[in-house]
């Protein structure tokens, strides 16, 4: 009887007990469906979304010609949405900014780095998107390796692809060092330029020699990307008449790079299998690097070379009349004739019989092109021989950088009569 009583009496308890429980809160109930973003279209119309039922505005943020601070609206279920386009083939990066501050497609798992900031990116496909795609083809390897810096006193870290076949092989090949831009790093052509995969896909098509590409870091006295590790504040210029930062990096390839890299890697170790080339500050200094140690290198590119950062060269001058849709940096900013001339005090005649390639290369949109101007103007009065690009409707952007990689390497390391 006792045993009944205290078996009615627990149930009537945990009876009053559930009908008594709360709701359960709200974090335990199942998310709203992910907004669909990026979502894009046949015709490369592209619509992006963001759901943020409390924000009071978002906007959306993107490369050329996506635009800035684009206003999206939001529908009744709290989902922002633009459209935009059509844009053509291509890889964009983008953000959103909500309420003020700048945030991530949570929708979109493709994430790159660009400096300091994070940003989405979204493929608009078609046949110049598909070059940056992972394929199904042979595939090379991208490793990190250190190398110790005279120059900078510390080792610095580096990337270096080698192409399908090189760990099973015995074979040498030709180098390519590929040099960032400002505020960039080591990490940049391989995440921004996609330089992987485009050298991946042009090995497949037969369009490329196979080569190592070298990738270091030419900022001021960083021995890492500032993702990988914390670094000491940017020095301008060195003690004593040491050379400001933005030679230090030309002096430490040919002094320790390409030193450690001949040694440890399987290299052609001669001037015509190595080549250099670079974006905007990378662009100056890959010049700086390559014209002024002939003996090491045959083949010298620039894509939007950054001359006015080298020591001495910037001067001011009046701003153009199509100021307001150039894209990219120094803008009302040349270069001084006279100080180009002693930083490059080898230029002449005489390189064209040393230069298997000098090849130049700019968007018509971008706001060096006064200093590029300059540079053409030089290298005419010396007499010196070059390959010209200069593409209307870009700007100083990674569009314009893939393509001319992919042009560039592609002249590389052949016969004079096949390029």
């Amino acid at each position: 009887m006792k045993l009944k009583i205290a078996v009615v009496f627990g149930l009537v308890f945990s009876c009053f007990a559930l009908r008594a429980q709360p709701a359960p809160p709200a974090w335990t109930t199942a998310p709203p469906p992910a907004a669909h973003s990026p979502e894009v279209q046949p015709d490369g119309r592209v619509t992006f979304r963001l759901r943020s039922p409390e924000a009071s505005s978002v906007t959306l943020s993107g490369d050329y010609p996506i635009g800035k601070d684009i206003a999206m609206t939001k529908d009744a279920q709290g989902v922002w949405s633009v459209t935009v386009g059509p844009l053509k083939p291509e890889f964009y990066n983008y953000n959103f900014t909500l309420d003020g501050v700048r945030t991530l497609d949570p929708s979109n798992i493709f994430v790159v780095r660009d400096g300091t900031q994070r940003e989405n990116w979204l493929d608009v496909p078609g046949p110049i998107s598909s070059m940056y795609e992972v394929k199904d083809v042979p595939h090379g390897v991208l490793h990190e390796d250190w190398y110790p810096s005279s120059v900078y006193k510390m080792s610095r870290r580096f990337f270096i692809y080698t192409p399908p076949g090189y760990q099973a092989g015995t074979a040498r090949y030709p180098v390519l060092y590929l040099l960032h831009g400002g505020g960039n790093d080591e990490e940049a052509w391989s995440e921004m330029g996609r330089a992987t995969q485009i050298f991946d896909n042009l090995l497949a098509a037969g369009k490329i020699v196979p080569m190592l590409v070298v990738m270091g870091n030419g900022n001021g006295v960083q021995a890492a990307s500032q993702s990988y590790q914390p670094s000491p504040p940017f020095a301008v210029a060195g003690p004593n008449g040491a050379p400001s930062w933005s030679l230090r990096w030309p002096l430490t390839i040919v002094a320790d790079l390409i030193p450690y890299v001949d040694k440890t890697y399987r290299t052609k170790a001669d001037r015509e299998d190595r080549a250099i080339t670079g974006l905007s500050m990378g662009g100056a200094q890959a010049a700086y690097t390559g014209l002024n140690n002939l003996d090491d290198f045959a083949w010298v590119g620039t894509f939007s070379g950054g001359f006015p950062l080298l020591p001495g060269l910037v001067v001011n001058i009046p701003m153009p009349a199509d100021a307001a849709t150039r894209r990219g940096p120094d803008v009302g900013h040349a270069i001084d004739p006279a100080k180009f001339n002693e930083l490059f005090p080898k230029l002449g005649p005489d390189n064209n019989s040393r230069l298997r390639l000098l090849y130049i290369a700019i968007g018509k949109d971008d706001g060096l092109i006064e200093t590029h101007n300059v540079v053409k103007s030089i290298l005419d009065q010396k007499g010196v021989k070059y390959t010209l690009v200069e593409s209307p409707g870009y700007g100083h952007e990674w569009s314009f950088w893939r393509l001319r990689l992919i042009d560039f390497s592609s002249l590389l390391f052949k016969p004079a009569a096949s390029h």
